[in-house]
This record gives structure tokens, C-alpha cells and sequence, in this order.
């Protein structure tokens, strides 16, 4: 990965082989980040998506091996039991423009993947929540 901070906004060049989530949470931790919002575009040769399903309180996840376009991954970086959680919704497509989109839990680089990210003041906390089963940012 290669980073730079402009105007308070960090920019991740991230390489092919890389992990999206992975390497957010990485540059997190080294920079002391305990809070953040970020949004990346690029290529992937693996994702695997989620769809929560609450009924169940459990996640139905989907991987998929194939050069993809990241069309846009959004999320965000908080805090829960102490270790950071990195939070991130996505949209990928493949070489027919078939568009596949949900939870991302992890996203393997392909060619690259641009990543901006913006630091917050503070830390956001984040709970698990017994009637949901999500871990729910903690906003008093």
C-alpha cells in the first residue's frame, strides 16, 4: 500500500494482491485512528458480499472469484471490545456489468483500488445489540 494525507484526507493506493478491509484496519491502527469514513473505487479479483437477515440475526455471504470492478465501496471505522471494526457496504460488477452489492467483508485487490479516507475526531464505539444482533454504533 502507498498513502499520502492530503488536506486531512488520507489516500491508500492500494496494489494487486492486497485486502481491502485488511489493509484499512492496518493503517488505522498504525496511525491511531480511532474513528474514520472512507469510500474506494477500483479493481478486485475476490469479494465476498453479505445480506444481513435479521429473522436469523446472521449474515448470508456470497464469494466471488473473478475480476471484478469495485463500481464503489463505502464504510466507515469505529471501535468495539477495544479493536478496531472497519464497517463497509459495496457494489461490484463483472466483465458483463452485472452488478452485485451488500456487507463486504473482505475484497481481494486485482490491478488497484484508490481508497480516500477521512479521519474523525474521537473514537465511535460500536456494541452488540441483543435485539438486532448487530454491533450498533454507540451515539449518546
Amino acid at each position: 500500500m502507498k498513502s499520502k494525507e492530503l488536506n486531512g484526507t488520507h489516500v491508500l493506493l492500494l496494489l494487486e494482491g492486497e485486502k481491502l478491509i485488511e489493509s484499512v484496519t492496518n493503517f488505522c491502527a498504525g496511525k491511531n485512528i480511532g474513528a474514520a469514513t472512507f469510500s474506494a473505487i477500483g479493481a478486485l479479483k475476490e469479494a465476498e458480499l453479505g445480506f444481513y437477515d435479521l429473522a436469523a440475526k446472521e449474515y448470508r455471504w456470497k464469494k466471488m472469484k473473478a475480476e471484478l470492478e469495485l463500481d464503489n465501496a463505502t464504510g466507515n471505522v469505529a471501535v468495539l471490545d477495544g479493536k478496531l471494526i472497519v464497517h463497509a457496504h459495496a457494489t461490484a460488477s463483472d466483465n458483463e456489468m452485472h452488478a452485485f452489492g451488500g456487507h463486504l467483508k473482505e475484497a481481494v485487490i486485482g490491478a488497484s483500488c484508490e481508497v480516500f479516507l477521512k479521519p474523525l475526531q474521537g473514537k465511535i464505539e460500536r456494541k452488540h445489540d441483543d435485539k438486532t444482533g448487530l454491533k450498533l454504533m454507540q451515539i449518546d
